[in-house]
């Protein structure tokens, strides 16, 4: 995993922020499908993720990276 990660459009450092409204419906998880061979395969299946939005200072593009 990239120690800086970097919008794929502009190339500009992005940076990680936090979800917030969650309360409402819940805290949001990323967790593998069954026995699938999709993106999410390599994740066991007791193995949690929390998606973590990352922001383009310029151009304001927001990305989601599911993390432990």
């Amino acid at each position: 995993m990239p120690s800086e990660r970097t919008c794929p459009d502009c190339d500009e450092p992005l940076e990680r922020m936090e979800l917030q409204g969650t309360d409402a419906v819940g805290e949001l998880s990323v967790v593998s499908p069954s026995t699938d061979d999709g993106l999410l395969s390599g994740i066991r299946a007791d193995e949690i993720l929390t998606p973590v939005p990352y922001v383009c200072p310029a151009c304001r593009r927001t990305l989601l990276y599911a993390e432990k």
